[in-house]
């Protein structure tokens, strides 16, 4: 019987395969602990913090911003659904990051611990009207402007809003200001700059925003009537210097920033009987200013005497 002859090298591949699968089985039993300490420790393995906004509408006027707590954000314009990876057992928390100005926007359920792989989905965000601040504007000359101050100060908001130069108020009739008022709010409308040679006063100005009862901050009525401007001549100002004057008469601030020499009015013209009394609040660089006529009353039947207060500056 002729003896079968093994192909040479034969137990040595033999030998190679089986290192070869001992290898793998040990690699794969490294990889699988090593895949239990990543997930003890909230490595890699991600799931999902996720819920729906309600409120928001659906004609993407509004946009809202949500980020969690590491910084992530989210965009939305329109109802609808949300979501963010966390690490399976991360804290969250979910909040607004941007609200929106016709609606205002808050967070149920939005924090928490993961504590498995499924995740969260119970997040609710929900949207509830603002307050538009509407009124009437009277008295207003052709070509000039009324610039209003919106005070909002309370927990959601605190604002002091100028009407800015693209939003001027610059004819009589209804306005409305471009920043809604969360309802539940307090708000207070105050003239931030009259027009030259007038004076306005606000009525209905100030109120409790409520969106069940819209109306009550759509009442806002400004009156502007003639007044009496305090004007001052400035002389020897040395050109590139900065001057500044105040009126110290009322609480009301109003100052005046100068860098050349010339004739200039206080922004608020006064009514007549209201006193006037102007200081230098900040001298130029390297001279000394003083201030003559510094006070007074205004007299709209006598102007003169409110235009005379004279600065020099040595």
């Amino acid at each position: 019987m002729v003896a079968l002859q093994k192909e040479p090298g034969f137990r040595s591949k033999k030998l190679l395969i089986w290192t070869n699968i001992l290898n793998k089985s040990k690699l794969a039993g490294i990889l699988a602990g090593l895949g239990l300490v990543l997930v003890g420790c909230g490595g890699f393995v991600y799931t999902t913090v996720s819920g729906t906004v309600t409120g928001l509408g659906t004609s993407g006027t509004n946009s809202l911003v949500l980020r969690n707590e590491g910084n992530y954000h989210q965009s939305l314009t329109v109802d609808g659904t949300f979501s963010f990876n966390e690490a399976s057992n991360a804290v969250y928390a979910i909040t607004v990051a941007t609200q929106p100005n016709l609606v205002n926007c808050s967070v149920a359920n939005g924090s928490g611990t993961m504590n498995s792989s499924s995740g969260v989905a119970n997040v609710a965000v929900t949207c509830v009207p603002n307050v538009q601040i509407v009124g009437s504007i009277t008295g207003l000359p052709d070509g000039d402007s009324l610039y209003l101050n919106n005070n909002i100060t309370n927990t959601s908001q605190s604002l002091n809003l100028d009407v800015d130069s693209a939003s001027a108020l610059t004819s009589n009739g209804t306005f409305v200001l471009p920043t809604y008022v969360v309802s539940g709010d307090n708000y207070n409308v105050t003239v931030s700059r009259p027009p030259a040679g007038k004076f306005c006063t606000v009525a209905n100005g100030a109120g409790l925003a409520n969106n069940a009862n819209a109306a009550a901050a759509a009442n806002v009525t400004v009156a502007c009537v003639s007044a009496t401007p305090v004007t001052v001549t400035v002389t020897g100002l040395t050109a590139g210097n900065t001057l500044v004057l105040t009126d110290t008469s009322t609480a009301r601030v109003d100052n005046l920033t100068l860098t050349t020499i010339g004739v200039y009015n206080f922004n608020w013209s006064l009514l007549t009987g209201m006193p006037y009394k102007v200081a230098v609040l900040t001298q130029p660089t390297g001279q000394t200013c003083s201030v003559q006529n510094a006070s007074g009353v205004a007299n709209l039947g006598n102007p003169a005497a409110s235009a005379n207060v004279v600065v020099n500056c040595i």
